[in-house]
């Protein structure tokens, strides 16, 4: 075994395409590495969190991971050929007929190639530490290089990965003989990865997904996904917990495999078939017989190879190519790889649209985006795998001098292989649309879009086409199998990180388009001519690579570089040269096309021109600027032109400004923020003024004011802002006004007075590449000059407002206010809204083609203006408005206004946001949610998303906070808390520890994403993460603790203090101060853990048993660890002394609590019984995850039952 294994290391070691696997594994580490380390200023990479080390271990694991992940295709080439090649080149009589035992050919050829695949993984990591070592690399994104961070990705994800994948697929090679089935063995393995993705998204199937999954990625995610900053950039993954158990199952089924192979395989049967005893049955051999003769047929009337269409040879064309896709889709390893996707997606589908476990109704842009997006993956595996299984079927056969000779055309079996490849994605595509269509009838839709199939999945069978003439083209450049096979993949590789290394004008991106984004609302809005300019771009360069690859199409016995070049040149003939000539042209004229739409009559600018735009905004002018105090806007008139169907729009507006400081003014800075797109009819300054600077990238104008604005005094600025879209954009477009559905915030036009600090770079990297300084995110909680802003208008407090807005006759307007009046005139239909009393200086226009709800809760007129066909939540949305308006009003005070309004706009964006009395809500989020309420898993969303909205009406719109640390906390983790109390009435105490298990993974997940550091809840620097998920887990629990009552009245009393009020606004010392207020002594210090401190519990439930009692009654005990510590804001943590409330509980089988105490924890171990009535299912600590902990999945253990009390 040892002579057979070394002889197939040393001779594959002399293999070109050995080398090439290895310096392309070495150039993508160390390409990815350096582009993460700062290394390429155009370049955005990072391993989650710029504060992670690029060669930590974690980091280090990552990039193993992932180009293993990708290095599949190479072990599929690498262990398949090891034994598959004996048969290709007959040379396997020779080694049967030897006295070698099968373990020792098996053993060795198995051995040999293994060691083969860990040479060329090992410029994975030659290449990852070479570019530590790079001059030019950031220093501060480096740390130190060790050893075993290089080594253990290595023995605990790759060299598992390669035993178990290179056996599977030495195994199906074996016993094959064919290299076919070993690349869809390797797709197998992918879905089985896919499938553990699709299940972690339910947080209950964690560990199934991480068990499930064949390469180990997505176990080694979940023992990792809760590491902080500081333990990404220190520990190693370990092998333990479920990244242990993964590789353990995955290794054995590995065994299992190659005991089949070994007991399988036999030498007898293979050299009785290569005797001759028996007909070969391989359908590659015998497929291109079938082709011969169809060739041969050509030759009856085609004497000459030169290029030409003769009517005989366009039939033979459309013959071939008919055969060629025959033959391919009726193989039986297409048709499992095919009903393998499909069984997929329709398991994806079960979680269509999924948020906090509830899925969406399956409308036909949902579904075909599914099962486009999810079929996506094996397509272009298709096209890759079976690009080369067409371009090589004749060789491998060893048929291929026969067929060369045949006198016919060069071109003809290229485009028959060519065009039954196109052919085979067509077939899919209307496979897919019939699953897509049986999927929306199983789950009950019936409003069935057939042409809108055609229409989605169409733009993505061109662009499929194209991947198919790039596939054809490789193979037939590269004119090796396994290296073309690869190339493909580096090409995805390129294309899916290629705007992440700064790669990102679709112009240089073979095949790719700008998103084409379909919504119920608007249709394929205006995306639809970008689309066709690209693929027409696209469509040309195809021909252009499909003419390169006619002109090395391999015929003969052609053989080298040298030779290939000569015969290509000879090619070249009138034809070739015309259809070239035409295709360059199209490419050129339509690339100048699309140049001179996206940057031209549109502004492009790269990720790096934007920051360096941003770098110098902050070099030059925020001294400047910020030592120039400024006037507050006080009152807001406006008249919007909404001209949907132009998709432009013209604001006119006049502020009046009051200089509220104490010194006169004398410059007046105004900033235009849409600067790019937008053009400024007029600026008039109520007194007289001179301009002094113009900045019209920045949208920035000085005025010097003649006469200085005293205190107190008031004036008037005029403007006239236009913006009108002009051909199309490279990526971002214009997704504010569309033809149904406009949603425009006004601050994109509107002028803004000051420096606009929010513009800044964040990122300490991207600061650095700049040569600017690190800053913080917000200012010091206490910060004086922070005190006296909030931090939503910079420029203004509290202003009066109205605006008249115009539309298209048949859509409504809406702005923030009370509807004055309502006209048609001039075929235009405006809308006069105005307010009762000053608002925040933050608003937003809608208009669309709506229909509206309306009902009333006490005296407020509640209105949703909604999409017809988008009724399904409608009434659970205007369930929780009331709900919301009662608990809020109650509990906080009155609602202010008289008005409650939701108003759809289309799927372009996902979120809602809560405007005085006027609620933007996408399509995407709510409207067509499928919430079943008698089921156990689904949380109804859209109920929640309105109450959380609605709760802004006073945490933001009645109390805002002052611009500075832990502002966000007062605005969003309060609207958070007042949602969460009016939810928790609606789901009961099961689904809120779901809904809560929820809000605790996304703030336990993203702490090691953190960008610059953690901050305590109190101090939130705009941290989404933190205010959101954390807010919602921390003041559920401190209203469990202290008394939803009790905390109310302290709310209360904090909005009595400082609703509606001025400079200076509150800050969470406030707010505390009266939570303080009503927290016992012995809870105060949990109130500070909370709060003020990043406190985080471990603790875990390690048995719970019970037995029987005489009156059937149960009693449960339950033992459970638990453990305090504090971390700072990197995450390094310190053990706190524990005395601290926890709930210890035993919960039924639905998670609804039985018993649930409260008992003082002092020690690390405990150990509690209960007596319950009914039968126990889990018991443990703070089941209802309260508290956030580390690893919440182990607060409940299952019960055991034992026998019957005596």
């Amino acid at each position: 075994m040892f002579a057979i294994a070394s002889f197939e290391f040393r001779s594959r070691l002399k293999l070109l395409s050995t080398w090439v696997y290895f310096i392309l594994f070495f150039s993508l580490s160390m390409l990815w590495m350096a582009a993460a380390g700062g290394l390429f200023k155009d370049a955005n990479v990072s391993f989650g969190s710029g504060k992670v080390f690029v060669n930590s271990p974690f980091a280090l694991a990552q990039t193993v991971s992932v180009l293993g992940l990708v290095g599949v295709t190479v072990m599929a080439a690498i262990m398949g050929r090891a034994v598959q090649q004996d048969f290709e080149y007959r040379t396997h009589n020779f080694f049967f007929t030897s006295p070698i035992g099968k373990a020792a050919y098996l053993g060795g050829r198995f051995a040999g190639a293994l060691g083969v695949v860990l040479v060329a993984f090992m410029g994975i990591g030659l290449g990852s530490f070479l570019a530590t070592l790079l001059p030019g690399m950031d220093a501060e994104r480096l740390g130190p290089n060790r050893w075993a961070a290089y080594v253990v990705p290595y023995l605990v994800v790759l060299l598992p990965n390669a035993l178990l994948t290179g056996g599977i697929f030495f195994s199906l090679a074996a016993l094959t003989r064919k290299m076919l089935p070993v690349y869809i063995g390797s797709v197998l393995l992918l879905i089985g990865q896919l499938i553990a993705l699709q299940l972690a998204r339910d947080l209950d199937n964690k560990t199934l997904a991480a068990l499930l999954d064949p390469f180990g990625s997505r176990a080694m995610s979940v023992l990792t996904e809760y590491w902080t900053v500081a333990e990404r950039n220190t520990r190693l993954v370990p092998l333990e917990g479920v990244l242990l158990a993964n590789r353990l199952l995955w290794m054995a089924v590995g065994g299992v495999i190659a005991a089949v192979c070994a007991w399988r395989f036999s030498f007898a049967a293979f050299v009785s078939e290569g005797g001759g005893k028996k007909a070969p049955s391989d359908a590659v051999r015998a497929e291109p017989v079938e082709a011969v003769s169809s060739q041969a047929h050509a030759s009856t009337s085609s004497a000459r190879t030169d290029v030409r269409t003769e009517p005989s040879s366009l039939a033979t064309l459309a013959r071939l190519s008919w055969l060629y896709f025959r033959e391919t889709v009726k193989n039986i390893y297409f048709s499992v790889l095919v009903l393998a996707g499909i069984l997929f997606m329709v398991f994806a589908s079960t979680t269509l649209g999924d948020i906090y476990g509830t899925s969406t109704y399956p409308h036909t842009f949902a579904v075909a985006s599914l099962v486009g997006g999810t079929f996506g993956l094996f397509m272009l595996v298709i096209i890759a795998f079976y690009g080369g299984e067409l371009v090589w079927r004749e060789r491998e056969a060893r048929l291929d001098q026969i067929t060369d000779a045949l006198p016919v055309p060069t071109w003809l079996p290229m485009l028959a292989k060519l065009f039954a490849l196109m052919l085979v994605p067509a077939f899919l595509q209307v496979v897919l649309m019939l699953c897509g269509m049986a999927i929306q009838l199983a789950q009950g839709f019936t409003r069935l879009e057939p042409w809108l199939y055609v229409q989605m999945l169409g733009m993505e069978l061109l662009s499929y086409w194209l991947m198919c003439a790039l596939a054809i083209a490789i193979h037939s450049v590269v004119n090796h199998k396994y290296v073309g096979h690869f190339v493909m993949v580096v090409y995805y590789l390129v294309i899916m990180f290629s705007s992440a290394l700064g790669l990102e004008h679709n112009l240089l991106k073979f095949g790719a388009v700008p998103p084409t984004v379909y919504s119920d609302m608007n249709g394929w809005g205006h995306f639809l001519p970008r689309a066709v300019a690209f693929q027409a771009y696209w469509t040309a360069a195809g021909v252009l690579l499909l003419l390169l690859g006619y002109l090395f199409w391999q015929r003969g016995t052609v053989a080298g570089w040298r030779e290939r070049r000569r015969v290509a040149a000879g090619r070249l003939t009138s034809v070739p040269l015309a259809v070239g000539a035409a295709s360059l042209a199209a490419f050129v004229g339509l690339g100048g096309f699309i140049y001179y739409n996206t940057n031209v009559l549109n502004v492009y600018e790269t990720s790096a021109s934007s920051q360096q735009a941003q770098a110098d905004y902050e070099k030059k002018y925020k001294a400047l600027l910020s030592a120039e105090p400024q006037p507050r806007i006080t009152a807001v008139r406006l008249d919007v032109d909404l001209r949907p169907l132009q998709q432009a729009i013209r604001l006119r507006g006049t502020y009046e400004l009051r200089n509220k400081t104490a010194a006169p003014i004398s410059t007046l800075n105004l900033q235009v923020l849409l600067a790019e797109i937008a053009t400024v009819h007029a600026m008039e300054i109520g007194l007289p003024s001179e301009l002094v600077e113009t900045n019209a990238k920045l949208g920035l104008r000085r005025y010097k004011l003649k006469q200085a604005l005293g205190p107190g005094e008031t004036t008037t600025l005029r403007f006239d802002v236009e913006v009108a879209s002009h051909g199309f954009t490279n990526g971002q477009t214009n997704t504010f006004v569309v033809y149904n559905g406009s949603f425009v915030n006004a601050r994109m036009l509107a002028p803004v007075l000051g420096y606009q600090e929010e513009h800044e770079l964040q990122r300490d990297q991207d600061r650095r590449k700049f040569g600017l300084a690190p800053k913080e995110r917000m200012r010091d909680r206490d910060d004086p000059k922070g005190l006296q802003t909030n931090p939503l208008s910079s420029d203004a407090d509290w202003v009066d407002f109205e605006a008249t807005l115009s539309t298209e006759p048949d859509q409504i307007a809406i702005a923030p206010g009370y509807l004055q009046r309502e006209w048609t005139q001039d075929g235009r239909r405006y809308f006069h809204y105005k307010m009762d009393a000053p608002i925040l200086n933050f608003f937003a226009f809608q208009s669309a083609r709506y229909a509206v709800k309306r009902d009333k809760w006490n005296d407020v007129a509640i209105e949703i203006y909604y999409h017809p066909g988008h009724e399904y939540n409608l009434d659970a949305m205007i369930q929780s408005v009331k709900d919301s308006l009662d608990y809020d009003s109650r509990n906080f005070g009155p609602y202010q206004y008289k008005q409650f309004r939701i108003v759809e706009f289309p799927r372009y964006a996902a979120f809602a946001q809560s405007f005085p009395n006027t609620i933007p809500y996408s399509e995407e989020i709510g409207f067509i949610a499928r919430v079943r309420p008698n089921d156990e898993k689904d949380i109804d969303y859209p109920y929640y998303i309105t109450s959380h909205e609605a709760a802004h009406q006073w945490w933001g719109h009645q109390v805002v906070g002052a611009d500075v640390q832990g502002s966000t906390m007062l605005i969003e983790s309060m609207a958070q808390y007042s949602a969460l109390m009016v939810l928790k009435h609606r789901l009961g105490p099961a689904k809120m520890r779901k809904f809560l298990r929820y809000e605790m993974d996304r703030y336990l997940r993203d702490r090691g994403f953190e960008q610059k550091k953690e901050m305590p809840l109190a101090r939130v620097e705009n941290q989404p993460y933190i205010h959101y998920n954390k807010g919602s887990v921390v003041m559920y629990a401190l209203a469990d603790y202290i008394g939803e009552d009790k905390l109310n009245q302290a709310i209360r009393k904090f909005r009595d203090e400082h609703a509606f009020k001025g400079p200076p606004y509150p800050n969470t010392t406030q707010f505390l101060a009266a939570i303080r207020e009503v927290t016992p002594p012995e809870l105060q210090h949990m109130v500070d853990d909370m709060f003020e401190r990043i406190v985080v519990y471990d603790n875990r439930a390690v048995k719970a048993t019970a037995k029987v009692l005489k009156d059937e009654r149960y009693e449960v005990t339950v033992q459970v660890l638990a453990k305090k510590q504090q971390s700072d804001e990197q995450g390094r943590e310190t053990d706190l002394p524990l005395n601290d409330p926890i709930d210890i509980g035993v919960l039924d089988d639905k998670g609804e609590p039985l018993v649930l105490e409260r008992r003082t924890i002092t020690q690390e171990k405990s150990s509690f019984t209960f007596t319950v009535s009914k039968h126990p299912a889990s018991a443990g600590i703070d089941p209802m995850n309260k508290l956030i902990d580390r690893k919440p999945r182990d607060n409940v253990t299952p019960v055991v039952v034992g026998p019957t009390a005596e």
